[in-house]
């Protein structure tokens, strides 16, 4: 049983997990301009302009201002040999082991001294990057998430198969991928079926950092939640994925969207975008 103060009462009350709402999916639930599913990938799509933030500090400019461009704090555009201008107004986002940072966006800054800046392409148009995995960076994402009970095989499917995820008796959850795909496909369906298990659509054991949400999702909850992570975490690796294709059925009839966790996304691409790279360390629950 968790106990929670209300600062509008004055009151110590108790809410089990089951009815809890984080704070962030409250947000989403309240705000009318992410009841349409245009909107949302809207959202997506603003997330994917800034690869060098979490896919959660992105939201958070997002929410402040949805026209940023490009976003730095102070003393990284003075590397670009731009300053902020007096008086602007920054923008905050999370740090790891700290309060927050102040960021603020290119409009709001100006060249030093006249020097002509010198920003890298890569954050004026990161749709233009086109990456690559690299089996490194493949093996290593395989390996790490070993280490939260995931096994990977591969194994050749019938044409339209790309892979599937589910969880099997000795204690592990289970991914299969195509093995006839090109590392890029293997890579975008991993991401994929690894945000059904992260997610919690396959369940969850005591010692997973995740929660278990089986059963209580749509499939059209389930599948939107695990195509937007995906869409996440392949562009801003510069990598196309299939997953607007799914994303559109919804967008082109402009349907509402079903009850889906904005939180677990954001968490889950920030997760998963982590596991290739060195010095991993897997999250605790």
């Amino acid at each position: 049983m968790e106990h929670q103060y209300d600062l509008f009462t004055g009151k110590v009350e108790t809410k089990t997990d089951q009815g809890k709402i984080k704070a962030l999916d409250e947000l989403f639930e309240l705000s009318a301009k992410y009841q349409k599913s245009s909107e949302f990938f809207k959202l997506l799509e603003f997330i994917n302009k800034f690869p060098n933030l979490s896919p959660y500090n992105a939201f958070l400019v997002n929410m402040q201002d949805n026209g940023a461009t490009v976003v730095l704090p102070a003393y990284r555009w003075n590397k670009y040999y731009r300053m902020v201008k007096p008086l602007s107004r920054p923008f905050i986002i999370l740090v790891p082991f700290g309060p927050v940072e102040f960021v603020y966006d290119i409009k709001d800054t100006e060249p030093i001294n006249g020097k002509e800046d010198n920003i890298p392409e890569r954050l004026l148009n990161p749709f233009l990057t086109k990456g690559d995995i690299t089996p490194t960076f493949y093996n290593r994402t395989v390996k790490n998430a070993s280490k939260d009970g995931i096994d990977y095989y591969e194994e050749k499917m019938q044409t339209g198969g790309a892979g599937y995820a589910t969880s099997i008796h000795n204690g592990r959850f289970m991914v299969k991928v195509n093995s006839t795909y090109r590392i890029t496909e293997k890579y975008s369906t991993l991401v994929h079926e690894l945000a059904h298990i992260y997610c919690g659509h396959q369940g969850s054991l005591k010692e997973n950092w995740w929660e278990s949400r089986h059963g209580l999702l749509s499939k059209d909850a389930r599948e939107i939640e695990a195509e937007s992570v995906s869409y996440l975490v392949c562009m801003r690796n510069g990598l196309e994925t299939t997953s607007p294709e799914y994303l559109s059925n919804y967008i082109i009839e402009d349907k509402p969207l079903p009850k889906i966790s904005l939180e677990t996304i954001l968490t889950v691409a920030n997760y998963i975008e982590k596991l290739g790279v060195t010095g991993f360390q897997p999250k605790k629950k």
